[in-house]
């Protein structure tokens, strides 16, 4: 060859991959590479449901009293309870009106301390708003290393005497929707556990549950000659619950 001719092609001798080793090389960096996108990817996508699972509209959220405030709203829950649950053992007509400022403090203060077990341990952070004919409900799921805030909005009617129906307009964890029916099953199995009677239909294409106060405060035989109070009353406002009333005799036709 005659080498008077020009030096050689620089790519023929720079270019890694025809060079002893070189494709060896580049192939080895590929499995480090795909790794780290994968790891990103899934990085991601726990980042993006965690934020899917946190989400909730402030117009559904509810709120606890700070300071001294949260004490005094708790027990004006408690008092107003106690009131209530006097007046149904009492002929006459009755009533009550709950904040759920009073409501959440109770649930943050005086829950954990006199009845712990009320809630599911996967449930944390209860809170209530009371809307225009309804209720927002939310709470803090938590299942192992993971949590979520879980919230619906409910719709309540007073039907007739004692008689409840509860439908579902929005039910949620977090952004991610879940369905109403199951929802539904779990209020319904909470009532039940309170001596309320339950049924569940399905009207317009939705779910609804009707609930059946059991219009006695006492059980046994207590109950058959005990006196009888009657829900003839429910408002549900913003940021408020009327509940009004009365309670008869046994064998005392309505007033």
């Amino acid at each position: 060859m005659d080498r008077s001719s020009g030096p050689l092609n620089p790519s023929l001798t720079l270019n890694p991959s025809l060079s002893p080793g070189g494709a060896g090389r580049r192939w080895s960096r590929r499995p480090a590479a795909i790794g780290l996108i994968v790891a990103a990817t899934l990085l991601a996508g726990v980042l993006a449901l965690s934020l899917l699972a946190s989400h909730q509209p402030a117009s559904t959220r509810g709120t606890v009293p700070s300071g001294a405030a949260g004490p005094q709203a708790a027990g004006r829950m408690m008092s107003k309870a106690s009131s209530l649950v006097a007046a149904l053992e009492r002929r006459g007509e009755w009533g009550s009106v709950f904040t759920d400022q009073e409501v959440n403090a109770w649930l943050a203060i005086d829950l954990p301390r006199l009845a712990p077990g009320l809630l599911p341990r996967s449930l944390r952070e209860p809170t209530v708003r009371f809307r225009p004919r309804g209720v927002a409900l939310s709470a803090q799921l938590v299942w192992g290393p993971c949590s979520g805030r879980l919230w619906s909005v409910l719709t309540v009617n007073l039907r007739s005497d004692n008689l409840l129906e509860v439908g579902v307009e929005k039910a949620r964890l977090g952004a991610l929707p879940l369905p109403p029916g199951v929802v539904l099953e779990t209020v319904a199995r909470q009532a039940a556990s309170t001596g309320m009677g339950t049924e569940m239909r399905v009207i317009g294409g939705k779910p609804l549950l009707l609930l059946t106060l059991p219009g006695k405060t006492k059980q046994g035989r207590a109950a058959a000659s005990g006196p009888e109070y009657h829900l003839e009353g429910l408002r549900v406002d913003e940021g408020e619950l009327v509940l009004a009333g009365s309670t008869r005799l046994p064998k005392e036709g309505p007033r």
